[in-house]
């Protein structure tokens, strides 16, 4: 009898970082349905949850984020972290009475494609998760020896300069995972501001080393304000782009589901480039302001074209400003803004255009006045909006 391909820990970690693509999804999916890799996978999320916290109720969230940091802390330790496991379970039978309620869990967010963890997470550079809670007044963000790194208020995290005391050669990485329905904000340590839209994801140094290249590595979102430094440039790279810098403004977009890359300059000259490590001014784009530089990912063609630069970064404001774009395009938007799974089962109206301007609105009032320019239904079904026609 052929045996069943168990469950591989960089999968199980990569399904938590909401990583996956969809085949790989899909074929996660697949090893889930073998009720001993179900299994296995609710023991190593449940058993280590309430070992190390010893509490009686069953924290969805928590537990994964806990997981993600034991796994990440013991992932050279593989055999060890098993073993580790079979002795949790030895005392795991008094917590039976919960595992019913981590099956419903499992059954209704596994096998659901947009299920994410819905909480703003730093990841450190020797992979310890942190939860950072958008609502904190104030909060030290040490690394892992202790050091105090950094300071958040609410939802901007400052990291401290210290560009003096540097002497590493290879800078400690921070990951900032910003989940659906949330934006943050952060100024790195060399003074850059960087504001970052929901369901993006920014990877960054903690302290730039003197007379390197700033480097930043962003999916998803974000809108730079780049400190000046002549002899260190500043380079954002994303999903097949990417753009250089002195110091300006522009903003980033570059979704793992969004068919483009696109770089919108507000200010200042940037450099945007492909393949390659850094920019020539040769061979190169050089974008100017109120230019935009699009990646199409299909064929990787880059193209430029004139925009309006206030429209791109309406949203730092809070604002949603859609201007002749397709139904199909704006609800990847909408679903980014308000943390919504939209499901559309009326293919005429994915390619219809709509323009609009919103701020404070519902969900159900942004779609109810493009309903009364082109009939269409819609149902919400607790969190996901399904259209019909």
């Amino acid at each position: 009898m052929k045996k069943n391909k168990g469950l591989d820990i960089n999968q199980i970690l990569k399904y938590l970082n909401n990583e996956m693509s969809e085949q790989e999804l899909s074929e996660f999916k697949k090893l889930l349905n073998d009720e001993e890799n179900l299994n296995e996978f609710k023991k190593y999320i449940i058993t280590d949850h309430y070992i190390q916290l010893g509490k009686n109720d069953f924290d969805n969230q928590k537990a994964s984020l806990l997981f993600q940091k034991h796994i990440q802390d013991t992932k050279s330790r593989t055999q060890t972290h098993k073993n580790k496991i079979n002795n949790y379970l030895k005392y795991a039978a008094v917590f039976v009475g919960l595992i019913l309620g981590a099956t419903l869990y499992f059954n209704e967010s596994i096998f659901n494609t947009n299920s994410t963890i819905n909480q703003i997470t730093l990841q450190f550079d020797n992979g310890s998760l942190e939860t950072i809670q958008d609502n904190m007044s104030f909060k030290e963000i040490r690394d892992d020896n202790g050091t105090v790194v950094g300071i958040q208020e609410k939802s901007k995290i400052v990291y401290t300069n210290k560009k003096d005391n540097i002497t590493e050669t290879k800078p400690k990485t921070n990951t900032l995972k910003v989940p659906y329905g949330k934006k943050f904000q952060l100024e790195l340590s060399d003074g850059t501001i960087v504001h970052i839209n929901a369901g993006s994801t920014l990877k960054f140094p903690v302290h730039f080393v003197a007379g390197q290249v700033r480097e930043v590595e962003l999916s998803g979102e974000a809108y730079f304000e780049v400190s000046r430094n002549e002899e260190a440039p500043f380079i954002v790279s994303t999903n097949g782009i990417k753009t250089e810098v002195l110091g300006t403004k522009f903003n980033v977009s570059s979704y793992p589901n969004d068919a483009f890359s696109e770089v919108i300059l507000v200010e200042g000259s940037v450099g945007v480039f492909k393949n390659k490590k850094r920019f020539s001014k040769d061979t190169d784009l050089i974008l100017k302001p109120n230019q935009k530089a699009s990646l199409l990912k299909h064929n990787q063609d880059l193209n430029i074209s004139v925009v309006k630069s206030e429209n791109s970064i309406a949203w730092i404001s809070g604002v949603l400003l859609f201007k002749n774009e397709s139904f199909e395009n704006i609800a990847k938007k909408l679903e980014r803004s308000y943390n919504k799974k939209i499901t559309i089962n009326y293919q005429k109206i994915k390619k219809e255009k709509f323009t609009g301007q919103f701020d404070i609105e519902n969900i159900d009032d942004v779609l109810t006045t493009f309903k009364s320019n082109t009939f269409f239904n819609f149902t919400v079904k607790e969190n996901e909006i399904i259209i019909n026609p």
